[in-house]
């Protein structure tokens, strides 16, 4: 019986990790404490409540410097949004921390996605550019209220 027990816990354990629900977890301690966006570097660090680094992501922000720096919060998040400027682009996995600006995914134009040169240069309108996978990680994993510093270097 106690090992038939066992086997059930180990069965468990590794559906829900083969379902992805513990995946989406942040940090050891399952917490994001802060992003820093570099805008010298083309990055987003992620770091647990500890100042850990979790996650390093490749960006392209606001071509001529139109991504404001600062200290900010996250504050509300969209699946699906449109572009300000432009109402026939849409991008996926919103997250704001400064007014309309914040991360998301890669823009499209209809089904076309538009030229993103993640890590290398900036290139949008002001918010954070990231690959789908990880705007959706951000949208998922990082809280409302989650300080978010945009800094030069």
């Amino acid at each position: 019986m106690r090992r038939t027990k066992h086997l059930g816990v180990v069965l468990v354990a590794a559906a829900v990790a083969l379902l992805g629900l513990w995946s989406g977890t942040a940090g050891a301690d399952g917490g994001v404490g802060r992003i820093d966006v570099s805008i010298k570097l083309q990055r987003a660090y992620v770091y647990d409540p500890s100042g850990a680094l979790i996650k390093e992501i490749p960006i392209s922000s606001g071509a001529g410097g139109k991504t404001p720096l600062g200290n900010f919060r996250v504050y509300s998040r969209s699946e699906w949004t449109t572009s300000a400027s432009d109402s026939r682009v849409s991008m996926r996995f919103m997250t704001r921390f400064n007014g309309g600006i914040g991360f998301h995914g890669i823009p499209r134009r209809g089904s076309r996605a538009l030229a993103t040169p993640l890590g290398v240069r900036p290139v949008s309108h002001g918010c954070v550019r990231m690959s789908d996978e990880d705007a959706h990680w951000i949208f998922v994993n990082v809280p409302n209220g989650t300080p978010v510093n945009v800094i030069p270097k």
